[in-house]
């Protein structure tokens, strides 16, 4: 296998897996990889894991693509997904996700990747959001909240202000009715709790308007 060959194979994918690379090429010598590692093409993400060199990573979208990937099943949620969809201000230092499998926390090349565990029960209300020629999968608005409060230890009003949640996206974006059926399937008394003193603040909010 020749790394021009290898590049022409694998030029637009997001990651690379050993999987796949076994796949396009029977019998490869593993060498390689390490090879190009240390002269510059291949950036090694984690064990089974790699990109090329010259696909930069310059986007949300780029680290949701590869949080995806490397570790599987999961999907964008918590601080990612909000900051997303414009629901908290501040701007968020690694890529957060929810998944099945244990928790696990990644230190890569292209930033920190996250993952938070939650039940197969609790696994349902993500979509999948087009970038470039694949997609990615990332929590629906109303499930990222929920996913943040389940992940939380928020257990009053004035810890929640703290948030300086952006209630005019969540105006705009909230299916409160999606919501609340969520949060009967979750059946979750504290979550439930938490949920109640966002509606309660988001009332507010909508009353001084």
């Amino acid at each position: 296998m020749k790394l021009q060959e290898f590049t022409e194979r694998f030029k637009h994918f997001p990651v690379i897996s050993i999987r796949e690379i076994e796949k396009a090429f029977p019998g490869f010598d593993r060498n390689a990889l390490t090879r190009w590692q240390k002269q510059g093409y291949l950036v090694k993400i984690r064990r089974g894991y790699y990109r090329l060199a010259a696909n930069e990573v310059s986007s949300d979208a780029d680290r949701f693509l590869i949080s995806n990937r490397i570790y599987s099943p999961s999907y964008i949620s918590l601080q990612s997904a909000l900051n997303w969809y414009g629901f908290i201000p501040e701007g968020v230092f690694m890529t957060t996700a929810i998944t099945t499998r244990k928790t696990a926390v990644f230190d890569t090349p292209y930033g920190n990747f996250h993952y938070t565990n939650l039940s197969r029960s609790s696994f349902f209300g993500y979509t999948l959001v087009p970038a470039g020629e694949y997609h990615f999968k990332i929590a629906e608005p109303e499930k990222a909240l929920l996913d943040f409060f389940n992940a939380s230890t928020i257990s009053s009003i004035d810890e929640l202000i703290g948030l300086r949640f952006n209630f005019n996206e969540i105006k705009e974006r909230i299916d409160w009715v999606k919501l609340d059926k969520y949060l009967t399937v979750i059946g979750s008394k504290i979550l439930i709790h938490r949920v109640n003193l966002l509606k309660k603040l988001h009332q507010e909010y909508a009353f001084h308007q």
